[in-house]
């Protein structure tokens, strides 16, 4: 194998040598730098000549004698950045730009459900609502899946009577125009619909009875790469969708009689407060079409210990447990919901399509 020789560098002409030392001055610095150099460089080659060199010897070695031009160069512009670092930093300047915007619009953000705690835009949005309720929310970033139509969001309850129905509020929403205004310029398959939901616990009085609801409120998240007009005003609200607080679904709260040591003794009436109310989780969940995904979820057991408070609806329960919950589920459809929706044995349904079966009510998981 044959070994190729590097080719050695041209030697610099006293006017190279000046260009490279006073590159990047400004005009009147330069050719004072430039004047200064070329004295000194003539000095040293009328030295070399008068020793018996030739003009061009001469030259080269009073060049030489000055050695590299960029320490000259940095010392002159009073900064490492010479002409050439220069090039090097706008050449990462710019491969960053660029690996940033390729970053934005080819890899769409994580789908699924985003669990964590509010922040000030969530806080800027709940107080430009009246109707919120105040206290801790639980705030869930939703990103659906690529191919998603339309979402149903969705409030169950149980009944308040042993054998009746259970409690549903469902609202839909088509989400073909959101992602079409969205998609403007995009790079296909680099955008997903998101959206914030805020959930919080809020009590209600009906019929003498104490129940609490969930009140959930949000907004859409519009595209970071058009402003399509999404705003607080698109998401959910209302804990149900409905204006009116006992016509929501609602979970009643167990009460308990206890006889206090005093004197003399008297017996209280306590509400138990539902397990689930004011826990923040703070992880991530997937979100599948045509799967649903509870947000927010209370229960209420008779027979467990009224002494003991549980943020998460952990654990077994016992029979006569009650429960309510928030879900959402994306679609790879947009439903038939011209003539409303039907419910009944724990599914809801579209006119001409298959019923869809709903979470169940008491369950020992947060998000089951």
């Amino acid at each position: 194998m044959t070994r190729r020789l590097r080719r050695p560098r041209r030697p610099l002409s006293a006017d190279a040598y000046i260009h490279h030392a006073t590159r990047g001055l400004p005009r009147a610095e330069r050719l004072d730098a430039a004047a200064e150099l070329r004295a000194h460089l003539t000095e040293r080659m009328q030295e070399h000549q008068a020793h018996g060199f030739s003009p061009e010897e001469a030259e080269y070695l009073a060049v030489r004698g000055m050695g590299d031009p960029q320490p000259v160069n940095r010392g002159l512009l009073g900064h490492a950045f010479t002409h050439r670092a220069g090039w090097f930093t706008l050449a990462a300047l710019l491969m960053g730009g660029l690996g940033w915007t390729a970053y934005r619009e080819w890899l769409p953000p994580r789908e699924g459900a985003q669990f964590g705690p509010m922040n000030q835009r969530d806080i800027n949005a709940l107080f430009s609502d009246t109707s919120a309720p105040r206290g801790t929310y639980q705030a869930v970033t939703l990103t659906y899946p690529r191919g998603t139509k339309a979402v149903l969001y969705v409030t169950v309850s149980t009944a308040d009577q042993r054998y009746g129905p259970e409690q549903v509020s469902l609202f839909s929403k088509d989400l073909v125009n959101d992602e079409e205004q969205n998609f403007r310029g995009r790079i296909p398959g680099s955008y997903r619909y998101q959206e914030r939901a805020l959930l919080i616990t809020q009590d209600v009085t009906c019929d003498g009875q104490e129940h609490s609801r969930i009140f959930m409120t949000g907004f859409g998240l519009p595209s970071p790469f058009w402003n399509s007009g999404i705003e607080i005003t698109s998401g959910p609200r209302g804990g149900g969708f409905i204006e009116g607080a006992c016509s929501n679904p609602a979970v009643r709260l167990h009460q308990i009689r206890e006889r206090l040591n005093s004197v003399p003794p008297t017996t209280v009436t306590r509400t138990v407060r539902p397990s689930g109310e004011n826990g923040v989780l703070s992880l991530h969940q997937p979100l599948r079409l045509n799967e649903w995904r509870v947000l927010y979820r209370l229960r209420v057991d008779p027979e467990a210990d009224p002494n003991t408070y549980s943020p998460m609806p952990t654990g077994p329960a016992s029979p006569k447990a009650r429960g309510t919950y928030v879900a959402v589920m994306p679609l790879d459809h947009v439903p038939n919901n011209a003539d409303g929706y039907s419910w009944g044995g724990m599914t809801v349904g579209f006119k001409g399509q298959k019923p869809i079966p709903l979470p169940p009510l008491v369950t020992g998981t947060p998000g089951g």
